[in-house]
């Protein structure tokens, strides 16, 4: 009978703990903001939305590691971070290209949230995220930036892999 309540109140405390859930965690550790990251940026870019600019950061957008060793590499990339409840619309300039663009994010529930909040929160989680739109993180994620400052259309970027493959080559080898 002692055991079975050690269970439960364990049970317990963990489904309370996970009904804060993952969504609820990550926005608090983010201030509420989603990371979108510049691959194929020229150096001088300039990045504003509302009239404002934006501060450009080096962020992680992939990390690789030896399977056997103790290695990992990490790459990074310019980034800006924004605000991810919303939908939100960024201007991109290049000085020494001369050329502008607009991108417009769209909010997105986060996969792998809603799916620590199912397996680790038997989705109690999901009671909490989904009203308070802790789930959402604007996309697209890595902006084919090159290709937005030659007027190209999106159906025409480059995919979410092969900007993820070309910079990790891109830093590997340059």
């Amino acid at each position: 009978m002692k055991n079975l309540l050690l269970v439960f109140t364990a049970f317990t405390a963990i489904s309370t703990l996970n009904s804060c859930c993952f969504g609820t965690l990550n926005n608090a550790l983010t201030h509420g903001k989603s990371t979108v990251s510049m691959m194929r940026a020229p150096k001088d870019l300039e990045v504003s939305s509302n009239g404002t600019k934006l501060d450009i950061t080096s962020e992680v957008f992939a990390a690789s590691s030896n399977i056997g060793g103790s290695v990992t590499t990490t790459y990074y990339t310019s980034a800006v971070k924004l605000p991810a409840k919303h939908k939100t619309t960024i201007e991109l300039y290049s000085p020494s290209m001369n050329k502008r663009a607009t991108v417009e994010l769209k909010p997105r529930s986060n996969r792998n949230i809603i799916w620590l909040d199912i397996i680790f929160g038997a989705g109690s989680g999901l009671l909490i995220d989904i009203p308070t739109g802790n789930l959402k993180m604007l996309t697209p994620r890595l902006l084919d930036t090159q290709s937005a400052l030659e007027g190209k259309p999106r159906s025409k970027w480059l995919s979410h892999a092969k900007l993820k493959r070309m910079a990790k080559r891109k830093a590997k080898h340059g």
